[in-house]
């Protein structure tokens, strides 16, 4: 895609295009300057820099497309959305529903394209069928087929933006996970407003999905909806959602998870007295000592700190099934100080190993300790 229109396929000169239209910054959010990054979900942040927000741009589109079809859908969405994304209650009418789905859609297939040549050829990103598939419907100022969305209220009036894209796999206990992701969750943040959006990629895959968070649902369009709605999203329960952890199949028979190949890291190895996990620099492993692995097959999981080879500090802790890496770098050193509970020295080899119990909801524990950053 990176000498063609990614849209259109166009092979003419290529122009910028911001990542939220540029309308956004001139609506009165606050421009303070702020950190900037992209990443696989399973990999580190490239790190794009400290500047004022939403000025980033991708060099990805044609003028025909950039200043044609994709102009009029944000003019739209701009008018639309504007008051939402300040904050102030308001109708969306049946016939804006559309025009706004599509917007969320178009920007996380932009967003997608933030990440570097060398990310994009290891898989990040969604297919370039998608890109295609979005300008030949372009007309109908709607979202692809087999989409499904919600709007809902981001309840924080603390700066953060978002694009979030989660490959899915629909998940059955009789069953084993799939090798290939039956499509995706979208979420956006973008001052007082979150969208969230899936799409399933083939229509033998589509299932009736329902969000747990009660938001009203923005496409199909089923009447005009008042906003805001349902369980509004906060800093710390961000992840789960955009996740799509509160999605679920209508019919109860099947739930929707993210798929593990892109959103998790390989598997950890368990040798001797120690497990080794692979780095989510994928260049080296970091170590912890099995006993916590006994204590998780218990119920009881620990959050600690490990640095790699790289000298990058991470923060780890278990789960039921696995270990999770949730923060890196001076992040992860202050979320672990913010952790509840007493830190305990346990014996590893000839080395302490310091680590925190946690409650029995860790995944709240340590987004709400990474909130209060």
């Amino acid at each position: 895609m990176p000498n063609s229109c990614a849209f259109c396929g166009s092979t003419q000169p290529l122009t910028r295009e911001h990542l939220f239209g540029k309308w956004v910054s001139k609506i009165g959010l606050d421009l303070s300057p702020a950190s900037h990054h992209s990443s696989a979900l399973n990999g580190l942040p490239r790190d794009l820099g400290v500047q004022p927000p939403y000025r980033l741009q991708v060099k990805n589109f044609c003028a025909a497309c950039n200043n044609g079809w994709m102009s009029k859908m944000e003019k739209a969405a701009q008018r639309v959305l504007t008051p939402l994304i300040l904050g102030n209650p308001g109708k969306i009418a049946l016939e804006d529903q559309g025009i706004l789905a599509m917007w969320a859609q178009k920007t996380a297939l932009t967003a997608m394209l933030v990440s570097s040549d060398e990310q994009r050829e290891g898989g990040y990103g969604l297919a370039r069928s998608e890109y295609k598939a979005f300008y030949l419907h372009r007309e109908r100022m709607q979202p692809l087929d087999c989409s499904r969305f919600w709007i809902g209220e981001y309840a924080e009036d603390d700066g953060f933006s978002a694009v979030r894209v989660t490959p899915l796999v629909l998940h059955s206990p009789r069953n084993p996970e799939p090798d290939v992701p039956c499509g995706y969750a979208l979420t956006i943040v973008l001052g007082r407003v979150v969208v969230q959006g899936i799409r399933f990629t083939s229509a033998d895959a589509e299932v009736d999905v329902k969000s747990t968070m009660d938001m009203p649902q923005l496409w199909p369009g089923q009447g005009t909806l008042q906003w805001p709605g349902g369980t509004p999203c906060t800093r710390e329960s961000f992840l789960g959602f955009a996740d799509g952890k509160r999605l679920r199949g209508v019919d109860g028979q099947v739930a929707l998870q993210p798929w593990r190949q892109a959103a998790h890291m390989p598997e950890s190895v368990h040798a001797g007295d120690q497990v080794a996990v692979p780095a989510m620099c994928r260049k080296h492993v970091v170590s912890y000592p099995a006993t916590l692995l006994m204590e998780a097959m218990r119920g009881r999981f620990y959050a600690f700190l490990r640095t790699c080879g790289c000298q990058v500090t991470y923060l780890l802790h278990t789960d039921s099934d696995r270990s999770r890496f949730r923060a890196h770098g001076d992040d992860a050193v202050r979320i672990y100080k913010r952790l509840p509970g007493e830190e305990q020295r346990l014996v590893d080899g000839t080395e302490p190993f310091l680590c925190k119990r946690l409650p029995a909801d860790a995944d709240a524990a340590i987004m709400k300790a990474a909130s209060q950053l």
